[in-house]
């Protein structure tokens, strides 16, 4: 028992510093590890359109709440529109999130883990490489928003970056069980299933799927292509004499191969793996361990690197590690809905 918590604290360190700062691993080098080679490799099955995600919703309006505690540039819902003009609208919005913002992601096989392409400074927990198999599911092309988070909670409150006039902006600083939270109520209000995708799921869909043609970030081998960090988001605010940093309204740079934006760099996301470290074994649709032994800190798996992180932390197979407890203005999540039938 004894040497079991001492791995899972060895993982969480690591994870952990993985997030501010890379170590060279020389042990680990480009000769000793596979390059994932693509789809082809794995499949000749044709890329297939999912079924309407939009045609097995139910949108209950009466679980659309009134916003509470608004600023002034976004008002809180007037009791006297609500019914005839606020509440269509509401409907409106999540109907256009449904249709638009979510893509389907046909499953397959990829190699899971710092593969060569990933570089030289991969970290030992990204290793092994293992082969991993998904099944189909849908993934929202953007991170969380606070539009979409206060619209689904009735609140505004609790995230880093209220003073910045936009509500496109990642939702930021949520424990986890407010995000899980915060599904439960989206899935009332559509009649769906939404809810954080595993590891699995999350990289299978920042290498781009089976479109995937293996690049270092999610869609492109240059960062500033793709994603905010510490090397392209800072300002000097009028009146500043220092640079400050904050994260990026979602969707400005390009997407990967398959439509999303944001998947390295901006926030963080948070996925529903407790964290472990990787065996070398082939997986079908792994969910990581059902738990983490009692004495060790409480972390799930968090994946993409963000504002405040250097590049190497925002490769497609780099990890880190979220304390379940605590809030950070880093971190964030994205949505996944299972295939439907």
């Amino acid at each position: 028992m004894m040497i079991k918590t001492l791995k899972y604290i060895m993982l969480g360190t690591a994870l952990v510093m993985a997030t501010t700062s890379c170590s060279d691993n020389d042990e680990y080098d480009n000769i000793s590890r596979p390059v994932e080679p693509g789809d082809a490799y794995f499949s000749s099955e044709p890329l297939k359109e999912g079924p309407s995600l939009f045609e097995a919703a139910t949108i209950n309006a009466t679980k659309i709440p009134r916003i509470k505690d608004a600023r002034d540039w976004y008002p809180a819902d007037p009791e006297n529109v609500w019914t005839t003009e606020i509440r269509p609208e509401r409907v409106k919005f999540f109907e256009k999130f449904i249709k638009e913002d979510m893509v389907f992601v046909n499953g397959g096989t990829f190699l899971m883990g710092g593969t060569a392409e990933q570089g030289e400074n991969v970290h030992i927990h990204e290793l092994p490489v293992h082969k991993v198999t998904v099944s189909d599911f849908y993934i929202c092309k953007f991170e969380v928003t606070q539009e979409l988070y206060s619209y689904v909670m009735g609140k505004w409150e609790n995230f880093s970056w209220k003073d910045k006039a936009s509500t496109c902006l990642p939702m930021d600083n949520r424990l986890f069980s407010e995000m899980q939270n915060f599904c439960n109520k989206l899935n009332e209000i559509t009649g769906l299933h939404f809810m954080l995708p595993t590891e699995a799921q999350w990289e299978f869909a920042a290498r781009g799927g089976r479109k995937r043609t293996s690049t270092i970030y999610a869609g492109s081998n240059v960062f500033d292509e793709v994603g905010y960090n510490l090397s392209n988001c800072y300002r000097l605010p009028e009146g500043q004499t220092a640079m400050q940093f904050w994260p990026e309204e979602v969707g400005k740079k390009a997407p990967n191969e398959l439509g999303l934006y944001d998947m390295s760099g901006n926030v963080a996301e948070v996925c529903l793996d407790w964290y472990e470290e990787y065996g070398g074994e082939d997986q079908i649709d792994p969910t990581g361990p059902e738990s983490l032994p009692s004495d060790v800190p409480q972390k799930r798996i968090c994946r993409g690197g963000g504002w405040n992180t250097n590049t190497n932390a925002c490769r497609v197979s780099s990890r880190s590690a979220f304390p379940i407890e605590k809030r950070n203005k880093l971190i964030g999540f994205r949505l996944v809905h299972p295939k439907i039938d």
